[in-house]
This record gives structure tokens, sequence and C-alpha cells, in this order.
């Protein structure tokens, strides 16, 4: 259960706009918050934590209010979808019945709280997964209006309940993938690649069980030769989750290079970014193989195979050459023979 723990990030990058930024301008709105808990309880046991939250303001007392919301997956990429209506039904994973919280605090400018929270499971919960989200709403204290915030705005709950879970996954496609805005994600599976050669493979997976499941395993890429070309050791390097009823597509670099810059703070960051992975024009193999599966449960396997072809057109270009050189040399041999021919004949 300790995996599980340690790698419910997924859906923070993805939600949250992290509390530097707003640093960056004295005057400026935002809140400082804690943007995960990950716990393990058994069933019939509760467990009591914090929420930390900073008021960034460094003029502006807030009113900040808590609410309790479900939350889903919004597409294939992992982005979450909450569920800020009143009226939004209930998710079947949702942690809404087994939370006590404080419906909000006033913390004063510059300053920050902790908020109890309890989390308690029935004795007669079943085993599997159960998450929900933490919506902060900051109002001005004196005015009533609501602040526009700048920084995190939801802390994501994780729980998972120890027992004979159902673990369910299903490999619904594999190939080379292209990206086509690298904001979004969006693109397409390709088998032929006629421009750049391929930077990214794919897969997608369906999970149809009652746990969240984060997959690992590693890739091959072979040459038409049956050669191994590549090798990825990580088949899931960002450690992304597929929630309960989701059909999540993970893509993995086939060559990771890491690019340094500095943010508008002066501080060093890092990206990694897909590089170009060098392969010759040609027919290419991938395979992938997956496993899943908590600690205490069987491990399971999904593997699946893909072919492409990279054939950028200067190759195209060079095969239509040498095919010319064939065919004339040919006519050219063919000719000599044939006149060689005629002069025997005389």
């Amino acid at each position: 259960m300790k995996r599980f723990a340690r790698v419910l990030s997924l859906g923070v990058a993805v939600l949250t706009v992290f509390a530097v930024a707003a640093t960056t301008h004295a005057a400026s709105n935002g809140l400082g918050i804690t943007p995960r808990r990950d716990f393990t309880i058994q069933p019939g046991k509760s467990v009591t934590d914090t929420l930390y939250i900073q008021n960034l303001s460094l003029n502006q007392d807030l009113q900040v209010d808590l609410k309790v919301i479900d939350f889903g997956a919004a597409n294939e990429t992992g982005t979450p979808a909450l569920q800020l209506g009143d009226n939004a039904p209930q998710t079947a994973w949702s942690l809404k019945p087994f939370i006590k919280l404080t419906q909000g605090t006033k913390i004063a400018a510059g300053k920050s709280a902790n908020i109890p929270i309890t989390i308690a499971i029935p004795a007669n919960q079943g085993a599997g997964s159960y998450y929900s989200a933490i919506q902060y709403t900051a109002v001005n204290p004196e005015t009533k209006e609501r602040v526009n915030i700048a920084a995190s705005t939801a802390s994501l709950l994780f729980v998972t309940v120890p027992g004979e879970a159902d673990e369910r996954m299903a490999l619904k496609q594999f190939g080379a993938w292209q990206t086509t805005d690298q904001q979004s994600l969006d693109g397409y599976f390709s088998s032929w690649y006629f421009g750049g050669a391929p930077k990214e493979l794919a897969y997608r997976l369906q999970n149809s069980g009652n746990i969240a499941e984060q997959p690992s395993g590693s890739m091959l890429i072979k040459n038409m030769f049956g050669h191994t070309v590549k090798e990825i050791q990580d088949a899931n390097p960002k450690k992304q989750l597929v929630l309960l009823g989701q059909t999540r597509r993970i893509q993995v670099c086939m060559k990771t290079s890491v690019l340094e810059s500095k943010d508008p703070s002066g501080q060093q960051t890092q990206q990694s970014v897909c590089d170009d992975p060098g392969l010759l024009p040609g027919r290419y193999t991938a395979e992938v193989a997956l496993f899943y599966g908590l600690n205490g449960n069987n491990t399971q396997e999904l593997t699946a195979k893909t072919t492409f072809w990279y054939l950028p057109w200067w190759s195209l270009v060079l095969l239509g050459i040498v095919i010319l050189l064939i065919v004339g040399l040919v006519f050219l041999i063919r000719r000599a023979f044939s006149n060689r021919g005629r002069r025997y004949r005389r």
C-alpha cells in the first residue's frame, strides 16, 4: 500500500498552479495550500490530519471557505475534472460521506493556518481507492467579494482501503504517437512517418476495477533485422495513475533531453522534452510489457506489439535514384549484350 501512497501526484501538477509564482508580487492575491494528502485507512478506522493554507497577500485579509467536491478524469491525458456544481452527483469513489472538515476560516494578510480534517472509514466499507478534493474559495471579509485566487485552489485527497481489491486493466491500444499540441498533448497514433522520426510511443489503458492503478514496465524497439535499437526502462516515467473508470493515455519519449532555463523569479528550472531518437529509415517493431497490482495482490501483466515505418522524404528520393540507376544499368547491360549478339550473327 505504501507504493500507492507514493505515486498519487498525478493530478496535482495539472490541477494546481504553485504558489511560488504568486509570491513574486507582494500585493498579489493567492493561497499556498497542501496540494495533496494520501492515506491508507483500515475499515472501521479513522485518520486526523491538517491542511495547510497560507495567505500570500501581504496587505489583505482573506476569508477562506472550504468545500469537499468530487473529481474524475476529464480526458485521456489525466486532466482532472472537478465537479463544481452544487447538485453534482456523488461519484462511486467519493470521500464526501467520510470527511469531517471545518467549513471556513479567516487568515490575516501574510499569515497561515492549519485546518483539521478527519476521514473515518466505515467498518463495512469495501477495499479499493477513494478520492475527492478540497476546493478553496477566498472572500474579502470586509466587502464579501470573491477574490481572484492566483495560486493553488484545490487539494487532492486519496485513500486506499486495504483488502481484496478488484484490479482489472485492459491495454486498448499501443503504437507510435505523433503529438500535435504540446500544451494539450493532443495527437494521433500513426504507422507511417515521412517527415521527422517519431519521438514517442503511447498506450491506452482502461481501468474497470476499483483501484487507481500506476502501471510500470518497459519497452523495446527493434529494426527490420530484429536488432534492438532502443530500450526504454521505464514505461511510465511520470508515475501517472489510471483512475477508476478511466481510459488513460500515457506517452513515453523514445529519447529524453533535459532543458535548463530560468523562471520569472530567477530560479533555475529543468524540463524534460522528447528528443530525436536517431532512427534510420526502415520498418520498426515496438513491444511493451506492463505490470500493475497493489502490494498484497497478484501482479498482473499486459503486453502488446506494434509496427511503424520511418521513411523520410530524402530516403524516398534516394531510393528513387537508386532504382533509376539500377533500371538504367540493366538497360545498358541488355543493350550491350544485344549489340554483341548482332555482331556474332554477322
